[in-house]
């Protein structure tokens, strides 16, 4: 781990990506769970009932 931990010190600016990561995977996480918690009832049922829909013919 020594390499890695040498390598990674020598690059400028290596210590955005996790945070840029981080505050990417939040704000997609908080959209979603805004999105389904704002979802109607109606909707909800309906998504709920389509993987045991039969609609081959």
């Amino acid at each position: 781990m020594g390499i890695v931990t040498r390598l990674f010190n020598d690059i400028e600016g290596i210590y955005w990506f996790p945070v840029i990561s981080l505050g990417l995977f939040l704000t997609l996480f908080g959209v979603m769970v805004i999105h389904t918690l704002s979802m109607s009832k109606k909707r909800d049922q309906e998504l709920s009932r389509m993987p045991l829909d039969n609609d081959e013919q």
